[in-house]
């Protein structure tokens, strides 16, 4: 998915999820730009650093998420979603973690759904993916990481240059996903986060 990340609390990351060669990030972070802190907690369960490269982490109410630029990608699933919970966007925290500059092509999210089992999350999001013409492959132990990971790609996405690949999976009420179209850097957030 393609990545804007802005350092205001409006207008932040954004990248869908999608399979094997998701957007690159397009960083405008800047030294005097504030990244909103909502749910330290959540922004700790994703990596500080990623092959050695520092990322940046803040959290944010997902609802602001969806309502910053660009429009699209994953932003289109999470209410369709989250009402299968009894919830909206405004319920929820989303924590992100990325590449401040061009430097690699990575992000990372943690997307808290308290009291839903990681497999409600992981099969609702895919069941609404599918329903929005995403492709969804589900890998089993994905590079033997243990864990099951879903590969999703925005349709509206893969006709880009870089494609639009995602990998989603779920673990203790939190949805997680790793958007990069670098195998390695993939493998490396599997191992490292929960």
């Amino acid at each position: 998915p393609a990545v804007t990340a802005s350092a205001s609390p409006s207008a932040v990351t954004s990248a869908s999820p999608s399979g094997s060669q998701p957007a690159s990030p397009v960083a405008s972070v800047q030294a005097t730009d504030t990244l909103a802190h909502v749910n330290a907690k959540l922004e700790d369960q994703l990596p500080d650093t990623i092959q050695n490269v520092p990322l940046t982490r803040f959290s944010l109410i997902l609802s602001a998420f969806i309502a910053s630029p660009p429009a699209g990608g994953d932003k289109a699933l999470y209410a369709a979603w989250l009402v299968k919970f009894g919830k909206t966007p405004a319920d929820v925290d989303m924590a992100i973690s990325f590449v401040a500059s061009d430097q690699l092509d990575f992000n990372a999210r943690a997307i808290a759904v308290p009291g839903v089992s990681a497999a409600s999350l992981s099969s609702t999001f895919e069941q609404v993916a599918k329903s929005a013409g995403w492709t969804v492959k589900s890998y089993p132990n994905l590079m033997l990481t243990g864990k099951t990971v879903l590969e999703m790609i925005d349709p509206t996405a893969a006709a880009g240059p870089t494609g639009g690949a995602g990998y989603v999976y779920a673990r203790d009420g939190v949805l997680y996903e790793i958007i990069t179209n670098d195998q390695a850097l993939l493998q490396d957030a599997l191992i490292r986060m929960p």
